[in-house]
Parts: C-alpha cells; sequence; structure tokens
C-alpha cells in the first residue's frame, strides 16, 4: 500500500470520527462522600438513557463524560454502599459542563448505613476493583491510615497474591504472583521508578513513607497503554491532586524497639493542601521525617559434606555435619526523609495541568558483632564491620490533559533518578587458631547450635589478621515522555466504543561503582608498625612457635556485655565487644596501606537501555452489562552495555589483563492483548483476560563482564550479553459478587507460560574442546568452572486467589462497625535448569595417588526463585463511635530462595506468621492518638537448605512500638 494511500485512510478515519461526534458537549466533575471532604475513586457514572456511554472517577475523584448528545441529559452517579444520583444537565455544543457531586449513605432495611472511617476505605478500594478495566487490587487512602504499615512495601504486601520480602524487619520489595521484585514494574502517578539495586531492577520500596501516598493500585493483568515490562504485574503509588477543602495536618510519633530496649524511634509528618484562584489552582505538601532502630540478632550456620556416608552416589550427596555457627548482633539506625509538592491548575476550562515532584531519602548507619566459631578449622573469627549507606531518590513529572468532545489529548514528560552510595565499609577480622574448642565438640558436629557451649578460648591469644575497606554505589536515571490520544465513538444505541492510542519513549542510564581495598596477614608486621596507633603494642602470645608478633584484639575492645538469645531461647553474652571508635580510628591511621583488590573491578559497569513503545486498543461497551477491549503494544529497545574483561592472578589480582567490553543490543516485542468483562446481573460480573508482558535481564547477567580468577583453581565468572528478555503470555479469569450489604466475594485462577526465563548457571569445562565451545581459547582455559546465565525454554506460574472484604454493617449494634477483610493465594510454578554434578576418580599407587575432578551438565525440573506456596492476609477492624481498632495477621508459606548445583543445596525461606494491631481515639474532628504495634509474634526469618533440619541462618528484629498524635487544621 502507497503512502498516499495510507494518509488518505487516515483522514477518511478522522473525517468519520468528526461526523459521529458532531453536535456533542461532555460533562467532567468530581465525586464526594456526604461530609465533602473525601472524593471517591470509582464511581460509575454514565448517561441514564444510554447505558454504555459511560466512564469511571478516578483516584482523585475526578471524571470526564464526553460525545455526549445536546440537549438536556440526565447524569447517573453510583458508588457502592452509597445512594446513587440523578443530575439533570444541559449539553451545548462543543461545551462542557462542570459538576460536584456528593453521594449519600446508602440505606438498608430503612436505616441510614453509617460509613465509619474503615468502611469507607474499604469501600473506596472496592469500588476500584469492581470498575477497573483490569484485573487490578487497591488501598485506599484511608485503608493507608489504618493499618500499621512502616511503608509502601507494608502496605501492597496486603493485597491477594502479593508476598514481601524484608530487610532489618522491615518490608523493603514485594513478590507479586510469586515472580521475583525485579519482575514488577514500580511508579508514582505513572511514572516509572529506577531500579535501586545495583545488580538487578527491583525497587526497595522502604524508601517511600505512606504518608506520602493517597492509593495504592496493583495491576495484574496490565492493559496496552500500561508499560509491557511487568511481567509479574505493575503497581502505581498514587499522590492525588488537592481536595477542595483546606488542610494543615501535623503527626508526631515516639517508637520503641523490643529487641534493642531503645524509645528512640521516632516520626513528624506535615501535609498541606489548599486551592485558590477560584479553585482553579491546587497545592498539596507533604514532608515527614523518620528514624527508627533497625537492630537484630543473626544466628548463622554452616554445614558440609560427612564423605564418609554417602546418600546419592550418582550426584555425590552426603550426609551433612556441622562445620560453624555464627552470632551477629547487628546495631542499625534507619532515617527516613519524604517530601512532595503537586500542583495542578486548569486552563481554559478545558485544559488542565499537574506537576509533581518528589524527594526521598533513606540512610542506613550500620555496625555488626560477628563471631564465627569454626569447629571444621579449630578457629574463632571475628568480624566487626561499619557500613554507612544512602539511597536519595529525585522524581519530576509534568501531565497535561485536553478536553476537547471529540477527542481527549494526554501528553507528558518526567525525570526520575535514584542515587545510591555506600562511601563507608569498613571491616576488620581478628582470629583464634589456639584450639579454642573442647574435644568433645567433634562428636556433635550434627547439632552446630551446640557449638558455643564448647568453647575454651580466654580471649588472650585472639589477635589481628585483616582488614577489607569498599567503596560502592549505583545510580540510574529514567528520562521519558508520552502521548495519548482517546477518541470516543458512538456505533448504535447502548453500542459505543472508544479509540486509545499512543506511545512513549523512555531512555535509562545506569551506571555501578565498586573500589575494594584490604590487606592480611598482620602478623607478619613489627610491632613498630603500629606504634601510631597504640602505644604498648599488644600482642597475644603463645600463638607463633617462632616467637613472632601479634597485634591482640584486645586494642580494640571494652568491658560491656554484649547480649544475644540462642536458638535455645538462653541468653548469653558474646565472647567480644568492640570500641566502635578504635576500629575508625584504625582505618584512618593505615588506609593508605591498604592494598587495591583488581578482583573487585568487573563490578564496574554503565548501559543505556532506550525503549520506544507505541499502542492501539479499543474498547467497547454495550450497556452496563459487556466490556472487551482488544489491543496491541510494540515496545523496542536499543541498548548499549559496558562491562570490563579481566583475566587476574595472585592475592590482590595483580597479575593479569584488564580492557573494556562493549554490546550493542536490540530487539523488538509485540504484545497482544484481549480483555473481557461480563456484568450479567448489578452484584455479579465475570472476567476475562489474555495479555502479554516481558521481563528485560537483570543489569548484572547481561552486561558483558568476565572474571577469570587463576587464583582459586581457575573460576570464570561472566555475563552473558545475548540473553533473551522474557516474555510471558498471561491467562486471568475471575469471579465477582457483590453486595452493598453484604460486601465482596472474589476468586479466580491465572496462568502464566513464560519464554526465556533467565537465571544463573555453572557448567565445567573439563577439557580444551569444551571451553571452546564456551567462546574461550583452545589452551589455557580446560577445566574451569564457569558461572554464567542462560534462558530457560519453558516456565510456568499458575495458582489461585480468592477474596472477602465485608464492613459488616448487617450486624445488629455494637456489631455492625466490624470491617473483615481476607485473601488467600495458592501459588504454582516449573521452570528448568542446568545443574551440574561433580565425578572424582583416582589414579596412580601409593604414594603417587592423583585425583581429577570433573563436572557434568544436567537438567532439572524446579520451583521459580522467590515463590511462597501460600499467602494469607486477614485483618479485623472495629470502629466505635470515635474509637477505632484494627487487628491484622499474614501468612507466608516456604519458598526457594536459591539453586544449588544439585537439589540437595537447593535453599529455602521458612514459612511464617506475623501478626500486627492499631488502635486510635478520635477527640474531636480535628484531633486524635494512635498506638501502632508490630510484629507481636516476634516474627523470624528461617533460612534452610535440604530440609527444615539443616538451618543456615535465623533472622530476628523484635516487636516494635509506636504512639502518636494527629492534629488537622481546617
Amino acid at each position: 500500500m502507497s503512502t498516499k494511500s495510507i494518509i488518505l485512510m487516515v483522514l477518511g478515519f478522522f473525517a468519520a470520527t468528526a461526523s459521529m461526534l458532531a453536535q456533542s458537549g461532555s460533562v467532567t466533575g468530581t465525586v464526594y462522600d456526604s461530609d465533602g471532604s473525601s472524593t471517591l475513586p470509582g464511581s460509575n457514572i454514565y448517561l441514564k438513557t444510554d447505558l454504555s456511554t459511560g466512564t469511571i472517577s478516578e483516584v482523585d475523584g475526578t471524571f470526564v463524560l464526553s460525545n455526549l448528545p445536546v440537549g438536556l441529559q440526565t447524569i447517573v452517579v453510583s458508588f457502592t454502599g452509597f445512594e446513587p444520583q440523578e443530575i439533570e444537565v444541559t449539553i451545548a455544543d462543543g461545551e462542557t459542563v462542570k459538576l460536584e457531586v456528593v453521594l449519600a449513605p446508602a440505606v438498608y432495611s430503612g436505616e441510614v448505613v453509617i460509613v465509619t472511617a474503615q468502611a469507607l476505605g474499604q469501600a473506596k478500594a472496592i469500588n476500584q476493583q469492581l470498575n477497573s478495566d483490569a484485573i487490578a487490587n487497591f488501598v485506599s487512602a484511608e485503608k493507608i491510615k489504618e493499618l500499621p504499615d512502616v511503608n509502601a512495601a507494608e502496605a501492597i504486601s496486603r493485597l491477594p497474591g502479593v508476598a514481601i520480602n524484608r530487610s532489618g524487619g522491615e518490608g523493603s520489595k514485594v513478590v507479586v504472583r510469586g515472580l521475583d521484585p525485579k519482575f514488577t514494574a514500580i511508579s508514582i502517578n505513572g511514572v516509572r521508578l529506577p531500579s535501586t539495586s545495583g545488580t538487578d531492577r527491583s525497587v526497595d520500596l522502604s524508601l517511600i513513607s505512606p504518608e506520602l501516598l493517597s492509593g495504592i493500585e496493583l495491576f495484574k493483568s496490565p492493559t496496552p497503554d500500561m508499560d509491557g515490562d511487568a511481567l509479574g504485574g505493575s503497581i502505581n503509588l498514587n499522590i492525588l491532586k488537592a481536595p477542595k477543602e483546606p488542610k494543615l495536618s501535623i503527626k508526631g510519633l515516639g517508637g520503641y524497639n523490643d529487641l534493642g530496649g531503645t524509645y528512640s524511634d521516632y516520626k513528624t509528618t506535615v501535609a498541606f493542601t489548599r486551592r485558590v484562584f477560584n479553585d482553579r489552582l491546587g497545592i498539596i505538601a507533604t514532608a515527614n521525617a523518620e528514624r527508627f532502630n533497625r537492630g537484630g540478632e543473626i544466628i548463622g550456620q554452616g554445614w558440609g559434606d560427612d564423605m564418609s556416608v554417602v546418600l546419592d552416589t550418582l550426584l555425590d550427596i552426603f550426609k551433612q555435619e556441622g562445620n560453624y555457627l555464627q552470632f551477629q548482633k547487628r546495631e542499625e539506625s534507619r532515617k527516613r526523609y519524604n517530601a512532595s509538592l503537586g500542583l495542578d491548575f486548569e486552563v481554559g476550562g478545558k485544559t488542565d495541568v499537574s506537576i509533581l515532584g518528589i524527594y526521598s531519602r533513606t540512610s542506613r548507619d550500620q555496625y555488626n558483632k560477628s563471631e564465627r566459631y569454626d569447629v571444621q578449622n579449630n578457629t574463632i573469627v571475628y568480624r566487626p564491620r561499619i557500613t554507612e549507606s544512602s539511597i536519595d531518590l529525585y522524581s519530576g513529572s509534568i501531565s497535561t490533559r485536553h478536553r476537547l468532545n471529540v477527542l481527549n489529548i494526554e501528553w507528558g514528560a518526567a525525570l526520575s533518578k535514584v542515587i545510591g552510595k555506600t562511601p563507608y565499609d569498613f571491616e576488620l577480622e581478628f582470629r583464634d587458631q589456639s584450639s579454642p574448642f573442647e574435644q568433645e565438640v567433634y562428636d556433635r558436629r550434627d547439632t552446630p547450635a551446640q557449638f558455643f557451649d564448647y568453647i575454651k578460648s580466654d580471649g588472650t591469644k585472639d589477635y589481628l589478621q585483616g582488614s577489607r575497606d569498599i567503596t560502592s554505589g549505583n545510580s540510574e536515571d529514567i528520562l521519558s515522555a508520552f502521548l495519548n490520544f482517546e477518541v470516543p465513538l458512538k456505533i448504535r444505541d447502548n453500542l459505543s466504543a472508544t479509540l486509545k492510542f499512543g506511545g512513549k519513549v523512555i531512555s535509562s542510564t545506569k551506571e555501578r561503582t565498586y573500589e575494594e581495598f584490604f590487606e592480611k596477614n598482620y602478623y607478619l608486621r613489627p610491632n613498630s608498625y603500629f606504634a601510631p596507633f597504640s602505644a604498648t603494642g599488644m600482642g597475644a602470645t603463645g600463638i607463633d612457635p617462632t616467637g613472632g608478633f601479634y597485634y591482640s584484639m584486645a586494642n580494640f575492645t571494652n568491658q560491656e556485655n554484649v547480649e544475644f538469645r540462642r536458638q535455645n531461647g538462653q541468653t548469653i553474652n558474646m565472647l567480644s565487644s568492640f570500641e566502635q571508635q578504635r576500629l575508625r580510628d584504625f582505618k584512618t591511621t593505615f588506609q593508605d596501606d591498604f592494598r587495591f583488590n583488581r578482583y573487585g573491578i568487573v563490578n564496574n559497569y554503565d548501559l543505556t537501555e532506550n525503549v520506544y513503545a507505541g499502542y492501539v486498543m479499543m474498547k467497547f461497551k454495550l450497556g452496563q452489562k459487556l466490556t472487551v477491549i482488544p489491543g496491541f503494544r510494540y515496545e523496542q529497545s536499543d541498548n548499549t552495555y559496558n562491562g570490563i574483561y579481566s583475566d587476574l592472578s595472585g592475592d590482590f589480582g595483580e597479575s593479569g589483563a584488564l580492557r573494556d567490553e562493549t554490546v550493542d543490543r536490540d530487539y523488538g516485542i509485540f504484545l497482544p492483548h484481549f480483555h473481557l468483562k461480563f456484568k450479567p446481573r448489578e452484584w455479579l460480573d465475570f472476567r476475562a483476560s489474555y495479555s502479554t508482558t516481558l521481563a528485560r535481564p537483570d543489569y548484572e547477567y547481561i552486561v558483558p563482564a568476565t572474571l577469570v580468577n587463576r587464583a582459586s583453581d581457575l573460576v570464570i565468572t561472566e555475563g552473558n550479553p545475548q540473553l533473551n528478555a522474557s516474555v510471558s503470555t498471561n491467562y486471568d479469569f475471575f469471579i465477582t459478587a457483590y453486595s452493598g450489604k453484604w460486601g465482596l466475594l472474589s476468586g479466580g485462577v491465572f496462568y502464566k507460560d513464560i519464554s526465556d526465563a533467565f537465571y544463573p548457571f555453572i557448567v565445567g569445562l573439563n577439557n580444551d574442546s569444551l571451553a571452546v565451545a564456551y567462546g574461550y581459547p583452545p589452551t589455557g582455559f580446560g577445566g574451569a568452572e564457569l558461572t554464567t546465565y542462560t534462558n530457560s525454554p519453558q516456565s510456568n506460574v499458575w495458582g489461585f486467589e480468592m477474596e472477602i472484604q465485608s464492613n459488616m454493617n448487617f450486624l445488629p449494634e455494637p456489631f455492625d462497625g466490624l470491617v473483615f477483610n481476607f485473601n488467600y493465594t495458592r501459588l504454582f510454578s516449573e521452570t528448568t535448569i542446568n545443574s551440574f554434578y561433580e565425578q572424582t576418580t583416582f589414579s596412580g599407587v601409593p604414594p603417587f595417588i592423583f585425583t581429577t575432578v570433573e563436572i557434568f551438565p544436567f537438567q532439572r525440573e524446579v520451583e521459580l526463585i522467590g515463590q511462597a506456596k501460600h499467602i494469607l492476609n486477614a485483618s479485623l477492624g472495629y470502629d466505635y463511635k470515635s474509637f477505632s481498632m484494627r487487628f491484622s495477621t499474614s501468612y507466608q508459606g516456604t519458598k526457594l530462595s536459591g539453586y544449588s548445583s544439585s537439589s540437595d543445596k537447593d535453599r529455602f525461606n521458612q514459612s511464617f506468621w506475623r501478626f500486627d494491631a492499631a488502635f486510635k481515639q478520635k477527640f474531636s474532628r480535628n484531633f486524635n492518638v494512635f498506638l501502632n504495634l508490630n510484629n507481636l509474634s516476634d516474627q523470624q526469618g528461617i533460612n534452610f537448605f535440604r530440609s527444615e533440619n539443616f538451618v543456615t541462618s535465623i533472622e530476628r528484629y523484635g516487636m516494635t512500638a509506636t504512639v502518636g498524635a494527629e492534629y488537622i487544621f481546617r
């Protein structure tokens, strides 16, 4: 077809569209609840005489009804739990009518329902879910305020199908439908957030305080107008426009940490909203500052093969015996600062502009005191470590909407930037190698938890072994711009359509920096070397038979007791207590002598990724009963990756070569969609969805970085720039029943067919020809162990979700104030990975025995990493007059956390229950006090391999409590 023909077809389409839209006008407005202070998102607005002409109010309660026939029309506005309202308006050609709609609570059995704060928050989320075109879940602003969640990740984890990864006892990243956090797209007001990780694409949501948010949207089956790289789902954090009522709120709280026994936690939040210039300009500003103690206790257990007992000869699987026990006491102070400023204003009645700026900073100061009781090597190792890190997020965006009756246009641009820095990461290592264990410990190698009971060290022979100093950082910028067109079409009575099409450009740049310095074997230094640091130069005597000098650990310790709780509940004192300032002084004094570790250079990289996306979708509506959305999206990626190839040997990598590597990678992916919603009854709907999403490989996986380490028996680690992006074909089917009196019951199934899932694997280059097959020279690389990354041919994720939400206002007083939420998810998955096993052969005759270790690959079926099989969330709230309380619980089943060479060493996170509670008392419309209790069950993070008998770590952070007050100036 010629270019001229295409142009004529396009002109003909718009000419036909214009004729269909002749003599039409529009209605815009906002829907409020009964007191006019809160908007109602998810309200259903439609034309009474033509049920297919309608729309849904957005998260700020605003709506636009376009292409309305001129003349007197009746607009119906409904919101479940509230009485619907019919409004008569006169539509003039080319004109826009502006409305403010206030809905009153519904009446059941002749009685007006009292809509409490918790019930209103639940109702808003339900309405958004019921009226969404996509399969989605929502958290309203009111619900965010009710729950004792310390950050955005905690709030999202209450939704069906969402698990959570924790750091320092608080939620940090979310796992949607069992897919790793890197597979979920995170945005604020539609603006994509950069990754906070230096190795993958995940976002640490502990950056975002819940006080900053006005709602959360989780799209599990996105439509074509949403970003395609959302294999797990898409989460949008909302910050709304300013409401019509001016308000200034001030909140302050103090907190208690049970594990640390401290009362030093605090949070202060100030929020201001106001509309000026006849409500045309809205201003919303929020700022908060907080500090929380995230200290904890971590128990580590090391295991190894007992070569005398073989459990599987073919795969070389052996009985396990304990190698070490480790106690780590962590002190951590987290400070978080958030600020946002939003402006929205109207221009000429048909155009509105929104500008939003966000700044968020989290700093983490951590001091770890670690003791490893290494029975295998008959050594005690002490590692005190000081780490100071921070993450800064900057985001600015502008978006504009033009309502032109026959055409709606939306365009905008945004810049988001994340800067992560760890400028201070210093660790010293001390050892006691004077046979510090009693002989009986070797008869109990199957119970490493008891190793502490067999220590006989008196602390006089602990000496300085080595030091390590690391400086690292990563930054990512995302610059984006979008343009959307929306054309409402009238086909016939009770049948309408909306054509939506547009495009988006995203340019991302990322850089990671890493420098490592270390020193070891301090016992080879003369006493005079330490003179600038210690005049006495205390040595540990009786260790070196030659009389050599050892620098004693006593130069760094104090007389404080460091309490630690063991697995059996017993509280003991750790063997050492370090003076933090002495560690810092040592670094300052001797850091010029630290040697540069060239092995760490491979961690430096930078990249640029440009994505050009376009989409087309049609939305057909047959009255209020049937909605059909076909469409597609196409994304073209144009990428450049820069890494380092290194072939090094020596203790510090001092020998060998380095060179820069650059790889360009371009590809395009077509993403078809089809969504259907059928509503045969007012209280019942069926939803079916077919969608296609993708996931781009981790930065660590795809950057052309290679380390050939010849100091450790020729071990090679390399990225794979030829990795394909994963593409998932998603099928969803859900049924929802809702009654304003009884509540919501929803359930459904989903299936994801994923091609090219990416994962790490290890292969043995057992001979030179195999080395050549993997891209290495024919000589000098045979026998190497290669760790790289590959695509799995096929992976599948499937499961079902069910949800119940009810405000129980049908119960007699005083039980009518109860609000109940429950959801449960069962997940399954299957993928194929490359594993390997080692085979050892012996040759020769004594005393000349030679061993040969060869690595043989094989494939096995496994579950996906990070997928909890069972996820349950439940909460029971109660409102009585001015008092409110809520109890909540969550359960996550055991999940796979890492693959091993063969299945016997796969790693798992153990299942857990967690309980929280929140209480609030209002003393007036303007003043309230509250109490939040988190982790009442003292939930612990337990990791193991093979079975729960082989625990590798136990993390404990204890219960926390916060109490505070809020005052609102209206």
